[in-house]
């Protein structure tokens, strides 16, 4: 009869002998070129940061990462082909807050659950909004225009870039949060909304930074606040919608990476260390910097509880103004 001790070292020998397999297929990770799906089209901010996260993440992992727009339903086509792709991490989604935690709750047939398909890989930017407005309004603070819109409630038009969006939530958002009311307009993206505050058919909007941004640095529109923790670094003149004076404000977009749920912890940790090196670029903080975005990395865990949060902010907020799209 074998001894007791010889006994367990041939019992951690095998133990050891059947790990390795997973072990080793981890460490190979990747041995083919990598799908990174853009659920929205070419040359927009998704775009631009998808590409030049790719270059940087390929560089780390020695394999290349084929960025390919796959735009429609707001957004959620993408999200859903990557829910249905094998988790072997080959097939990832670069998604942001309306795809991932608005469109789960106000679309009535998304025909899958972005919380429980998707598994968060890594954060890469946090992108604040901005409150800009038409020359129409005739003051410069947050304040004042609250104060305009309660004056005549119902009159003024507010323009978004669609229903179920980050900028037509944040603008039901401010509804709620200043006791004001305005009619809402959809449109169908950012430069349709910035030509209807240039041309006076809306009176504001709560929109992305890079929308507006010319336009407001030559006064063309009028930038109030900004709805992020902090001031942007494009826009450090502009205060935020805390400090004035509209507070529990914070509406921050943000764009990350995500996997098929299932894909392989050691395979998620690999790709979250190669994106994350990559965002570290100077000359990408630079240019995401110049639009009014921030790099923005950190731990599967620390990303994980982050879209968590955001999953139930948006939640309230899209149930409280009872916004639903069939």
């Amino acid at each position: 009869m074998a001894s007791p001790r010889k006994y367990l070292s041939a019992l951690l020998l095998s133990c050891a002998a059947a790990a390795a397999p997973a072990s080793q297929a981890a460490d190979a990770f990747p041995q083919r070129p990598i799908t990174l799906i853009v659920p929205f089209s070419a040359g927009g901010t998704f775009d631009l940061v998808a590409r030049w996260a790719a270059e940087g993440a390929s560089a780390q992992l020695g394999q290349s990462i084929i960025v390919e727009n796959k735009p429609g339903a707001g957004g959620t086509l993408g999200g859903r082909m990557v829910s249905q792709a094998k988790p072997d991490g080959y097939t990832l989604l670069l998604s942001g807050v309306g795809p991932i935690s608005i469109s789960r709750v106000v679309y009535n047939n998304l025909g899958y659950d972005p919380g429980k398909a998707l598994a968060p890989v890594v954060q890469l930017t946090s992108s604040p909004l901005i409150l800009a407005t038409s020359q129409e309004f005739p003051g410069t603070t947050v304040a004042e225009f609250v104060d305009f819109l309660k004056a005549s409630p119902g009159r003024y038009n507010y323009a978004s870039t669609g229903n179920g969006t980050i900028v037509h939530l944040a603008g039901e958002y401010f509804k709620q949060s200043t006791g004001t009311a305005f009619e809402h307009i959809p449109y169908t993206g950012g430069s349709q909304t910035t030509l209807a505050l240039l041309k006076g058919d809306a009176t504001f909007s709560i929109t992305n930074i890079p929308n507006v941004l010319q336009q407001v640095q030559s006064g063309k529109l009028k930038g109030l606040a900004t709805t992020g923790p902090t001031r942007p670094a494009a826009l450090p003149d502009l205060p935020t919608m805390a400090e004035a004076g509209i507070q529990g404000y914070d509406v921050t977009g943000w764009i990350g990476i995500f996997a098929p749920a299932g894909t392989p912890d050691e395979v998620v940790s690999r790709l979250n260390e190669a994106f994350a090196k990559a965002m570290q670029n100077p000359d990408i903080k630079t240019r995401l910097e110049q639009q009014g975005d921030s790099v923005a990395v950190g731990p599967v865990a620390d990303f994980r509880k982050f879209v968590e949060e955001s999953n139930v902010q948006w939640a309230k907020i899209a149930t409280d103004a009872n916004v639903t799209i069939d």
